[in-house]
C-alpha cells in the first residue's frame, strides 16, 4: 500500500495531538505510527489508500484555540509497505 512520511510542526506535543491523529487514522483505515520527535515536531507514517491519505492529511492540519496548533506539514512518499497492522502511538 502507499505510504507517506509526514512531519508536523507547531504546538503538537503535550496537547493530545497524537491521540487525535490516531483516532482520525482509525476512521480512515490508515496504518502506521505517530511519534514525538526531540525537536518538538511529530513524525507520522501513514499507510493506506491514496485517497484516504489525502483526506487524512486535511484533517490532521488542525488549529485549535486551547490545544494542537499545526503551523506546517511536510510530507513525502515512502516505499509502499504493509509492515503495520494498526496505527500505533509511540
Amino acid at each position: 500500500m502507499p505510504a507517506v512520511k509526514i512531519t508536523v510542526h507547531g504546538i503538537v506535543q503535550g496537547v493530545g495531538y497524537r491521540a487525535l491523529v490516531a483516532e482520525i487514522a482509525k476512521q480512515f483505515g490508515i496504518k502506521g505510527y505517530i511519534e514525538n520527535m526531540p525537536d518538538g515536531s511529530v513524525e507520522i507514517l501513514a499507510i493506506g489508500k491514496k485517497s484516504k491519505i489525502e483526506e487524512f492529511l486535511k484533517l490532521i492540519n488542525v488549529d485549535t484555540k486551547h490545544g494542537p496548533q499545526v503551523h506546517k506539514i511536510d510530507s513525502h512518499a515512502e516505499e509502499e509497505t504493509d509492515s503495520y497492522d494498526t496505527f500505533e502511538i509511540s
